[in-house]
């Protein structure tokens, strides 16, 4: 199913002239009246409207503001990178009550990042009605995951192009109160992420423009995903809070299972599958097989450290991993990289090679095509050395953040060329390898292997990542 205001990706920009010459005419504006208004001239105005000359995203911004074009039409976003700026004035250097509050959170948000994997057991507790994979924790339910695993090539992404109703969960209500402490001046924090920035920075932290999940449809072999826009720090807002009144309820019952009474949060999430409700923004979580018939299948791991990233650190989870959003925020980037093999390929190499990561600000869009190394991985999917298939989308039970499981499969020998210089530390974390073999080697993808990681501290999307993979391996598998 499809709504009806949709299109295949978000604006880009290239229809900015005809948008432009729309809203000019519906001003009753003739082109020497909009140019004065716009500190520009005719000619070149005309050549604006004509898509003969292009504008940066300052001018953009400017034309949308002059001529009241909804930015977003535009395909220009607020650059909501200044969010992530620590305000050193809100941390408390006094004794008193806005110090005591703000230790308090920190000693909490730290047993959050140590205890995530227990934590995350423990809440999948709260939804006895849900839907579990294998012996994961994640939460589902059957329509969110096809019979069989889907071909990439066959998940199709549509984007919201009409009006999307704003959601009535988010990090500022007062259900979230307790999850943020009290500022220098006795305020309390606006924000989850306010705090985090300025308390317990993690190394890894931007509010990037990203794509809010809003539909999931699964047929037999094929499958929607529905899509708008939100930003990092609105999903954050609202599921690291929910994690953090977890955590603080479990440290006060000493360390057993909250009741939903004592979590006024997660409470007011009332459905935690109603996508609508909350700005959520997946996870593409990529479970990646190295296979080799002859001497073993590997997998690959990464051990995610919590003083680099936001969420899932201190955990073993899979590689490569990330939030879904366009690598910078210029216009062209929207619908350039709305795509969930763009999404991994990025990720892969910034996880797996040790590249920068993509902070945001790049103003030409990544060529995928001729780019390395994503000119490399694009040939090795085309001519079948690497298959990716899409299993399920979950939510995370400690955060309900939702998330989006895949399995790539790549053949050995394409894979050791391609990933030749893989790291074992990168941004995030490091390598996680059996026996300290290098990161190439991996951990084999075997039954003894899969009953050694249940004793590990495995990520719950991990664990479903491997238990569908297990489950589906001789498709997934197979020459």
């Amino acid at each position: 199913m499809q709504v009806a205001s949709s299109a295949a990706a978000p604006p880009d920009g290239s229809d900015a002239g005809e948008v432009i010459r729309w809203y000019r005419n519906k001003q009753g504006l003739t082109q020497h009246a909009a140019a004065a208004l716009l500190s520009t001239n005719q000619s070149t105005l005309s050549k604006v409207e004509k898509g003969r000359q292009q504008l940066g995203l300052d001018e953009l911004r400017s034309y949308a503001a002059k001529l009241e074009i909804p930015p977003e039409r535009l395909g220009i976003l607020p650059d909501n990178s200044a969010d992530a700026i620590p305000e050193p004035a809100t941390v408390s250097g006094s004794p008193g009550t806005a110090r005591d509050s703000q230790e308090r959170w920190k000693a909490i948000r730290a047993e959050l990042n140590g205890n995530r994997a227990v934590l995350g057991d423990l809440a999948s507790e709260l939804y006895p009605k849900a839907t579990r994979i294998g012996g994961s924790s994640v939460l589902t339910k059957p329509d969110w995951i096809p019979e069989e695993p889907v071909e990439l090539k066959d998940l199709k992404l549509y984007w919201h192009a009409g009006e999307v109703r704003a959601p009535d969960i988010t990090g500022g209500i007062k259900q979230t109160e307790a999850t943020r402490p009290l500022t220098a001046d006795g305020q309390r924090y606006p924000r989850y992420s306010r705090a985090l920035r300025d308390l317990t920075r993690p190394k890894l932290l931007d509010n990037r423009v990203s794509y809010r999940i809003l539909d999931v449809d699964w047929t037999r072999s094929s499958g929607q995903l529905g899509f708008a826009y939100t930003n990092y720090f609105e999903t954050l807002d609202v599921c690291e809070a929910a994690a953090h009144e977890f955590t603080e309820s479990w440290v006060q019952a000493q360390r057993k299972r909250p009741s939903m009474a004592h979590l006024p949060l997660r409470k007011a999430i009332a459905d935690p599958f109603d996508l609508a409700a909350r700005p959520l923004l997946p996870s593409i979580n990529t479970l990646t097989i190295r296979r080799d018939p002859i001497e073993g299948h590997r997998i690959y791991l990464h051990r995610r450290d919590a003083k680099s990233v936001a969420v899932a650190g201190g955990m073993y989870h899979v590689a490569p991993a990330g939030v879904f959003q366009p690598a910078a925020l210029n216009p062209a980037h929207q619908a350039n990289d709305f795509s969930v093999w763009r999404n991994i390929q990025r990720e892969y190499s910034e996880e797996f090679l040790g590249n920068p990561e993509h902070d945001g600000h790049s103003a030409d869009p990544i060529d995928y095509e001729n780019e390395e190394p994503f000119r490399s991985f694009r040939q090795a999917r085309q001519v079948g050395d690497c298959r990716v298939w899409v299993t399920a989308v979950v939510l995370e039970p400690l955060t309900l953040w939702v998330e989006l499981l895949t399995v790539a499969v790549w053949e050995a020998e394409v894979f050791d060329r391609v990933f030749a210089g893989m790291v074992d530390v990168n941004d995030e974390g490091d390598a996680v390898t059996a026996n300290g073999g290098t990161p190439l080697d991996g951990i084999p993808f075997t039954a003894n292997a899969r009953e050694r990681l249940q004793t590990e501290p495995l990520s719950p999307i991990s664990r479903a990542c491997l238990e569908l993979a297990w489950t589906h391996r001789h498709n997934l598998l197979a020459s």
